[in-house]
């Protein structure tokens, strides 16, 4: 079974000495075919806690349904770095085929392994996980939720996203946030949106500054032109960049405005979104900032004058 791999890899696999396993396991995720695969599988089942969080590493580098359904199974392992390591290592996987088996662990009893298998499962967009995403939005665990906020926003169901609005008021602000993540791909969102923009938490305000710009909200210019006056910078930014995607003129003065801001960052980015709107009335502000002392502000200032000048 052996005979594609060195034999004195495969007698370290099994040597007496955790140390050496552990490092042979390590060896093994260089290695492919399904001999490798194998003994990482194995490896798996060691009494050793640093040989199978190896081994659950080495598989993330090893393609295939046995080696998913290996780490799937060790998702409640005793040991919480090999938990991590199988995490992680599902969360690289693009295989369909390992659906079922994380949609059932949504309904383990233990929070992390629940965590785990849903966010395995965002990427894999499979409609099967709606369901089990959706049961698991009252889940006490602020992580599983904020994991099946994430199943269901890359599903871009519009019927889940409508689900997820209720969710806007949830008591964890990464929940939120993610919240706000996720419904800019609902048309239908915008009223949320625009409430997350007076969340308590900056980082939720971000959000939904930067969902209103992608989600074409031209409705929600007023709150974004507000947004520009938020005491968190970054919000400031992710405003002022929204309203250059949606392209409102009537915050030209507004955003000029904040042409004077000390963070260089948010500088660039009203230089940048009164280039994107393109409006003549925006030239003073322009101008004004063609001296900046920052480069890139006066680089982006430039090629601003240029649009609103053609």
């Amino acid at each position: 079974m052996f005979d594609d791999l060195d034999e004195e890899l495969v007698t370290r696999a099994g040597s007496a000495d955790p140390g050496v396993r552990r490092v042979a396991m390590m060896d093994l995720a260089e290695e492919v075919g399904p001999a490798a695969t194998a003994l990482l599988i194995a490896g798996m089942r060691d009494s050793d806690d640093t040989v199978r969080e190896a081994a659950a590493k080495g598989l993330d580098e090893h393609e295939g349904i046995e080696a998913a359904e290996a780490l799937a199974g060790a998702l409640d392992d005793p040991s919480p770095s090999v938990r991590a390591a199988v995490a992680d290592a599902l969360a690289d996987r693009k295989e369909p085929a390992i659906g079922p088996a994380l949609i059932e662990r949504c309904a383990h009893h233990d929070p992390f392994v629940r965590a785990a298998a849903l966010r395995a499962l965002r990427d894999l967009a499979l409609p099967a996980a709606g369901a089990a995403a959706r049961a698991a939005l009252g889940d006490a665990s602020d992580d599983v939720r904020l994991q099946a906020v994430g199943v269901l926003g890359y599903l871009r169901d519009p019927e889940h996203l409508t689900v997820l609005a209720s969710l806007a008021g949830d008591p964890s602000a990464a929940v939120r946030r993610a919240v706000m993540s996720a419904l800019v791909r609902s048309g239908a969102a915008v009223a949320t949106l625009s409430a997350g923009l007076d969340d308590a938490d900056w980082q939720v305000r971000e959000e939904a500054s930067a969902s209103l710009g992608k989600s074409g909200a031209v409705e929600a210019s007023g709150q974004l032109i507000a947004a520009l006056q938020d005491p968190a910078w970054q919000v400031r930014i992710k405003a002022a960049g929204a309203l250059g995607k949606l392209g409102i003129v009537a915050a030209v003065p507004a955003l000029g405005a904040t042409l004077d801001s000390e963070i260089s960052n948010l500088r660039k980015e009203v230089a940048s979104a009164l280039g994107e709107i393109g409006n003549a009335s925006a030239l003073p502000y322009l101008e004004s900032a063609a001296a900046d002392p920052d480069p890139d502000v006066r680089k982006i200032v430039r090629w601003a004058i240029g649009k609103c000048a053609a």
